[in-house]
């Protein structure tokens, strides 16, 4: 709140149970202009953070889930992102690369600022064998053995 101050806004802190923040924050009734949040992919795809946070359907004004808090809606990006949502089925590099234009034209409009991106470690003992990672559902528990 004092950083806010510091910089011309005048900020009210409303603390609410961490059990309903998210929905609260969804809907536009309660007029929340800033709140911090998370958002963990589903699946390794850009798809699983643009679309489902900056599109105009994931925004639902009055709706404890709209997923797109921000209540951003630009038509020429969300045209793009279908584009890309279509290509990747035939050409997962090109759908990439498309997806990498739109994150630079969301980050440019700045509908949400990111705090941090989370990196992964794994420790283990080497007594632990066959070690596999997978992007999507992290350490394979299953494919390991302990010595």
């Amino acid at each position: 709140q004092s950083v806010l101050t510091s910089i011309g806004y005048v900020a009210d802190v409303k603390p609410i149970s961490s059990n309903i923040q998210f929905t609260y924050i969804q809907n536009t009734n309660n007029k929340v202009q800033m709140s911090v949040t998370q958002w963990y992919k589903d699946y390794p795809a850009a798809s699983d953070f643009l679309n489902i946070l900056f599109s105009c359907a994931s925004f639902r004004e009055g709706s404890d889930a709209s997923i797109n808090i921000a209540g951003f809606c630009d038509k020429e990006i969300d045209a793009k992102m279908q584009k890309a949502l279509d290509l990747g089925v035939t050409d997962q590099k090109a759908a990439d690369k498309m997806w990498a234009e739109i994150d630079r034209q969301v980050t440019d409009k700045a509908p949400a600022v990111g705090l941090f991106t989370p990196k992964r470690l794994d420790f283990f003992s080497k007594r632990l064998g066959n070690f596999k990672f997978n992007r999507q559902f992290n350490w394979m528990i299953t494919q390991s053995w302990v010595q």
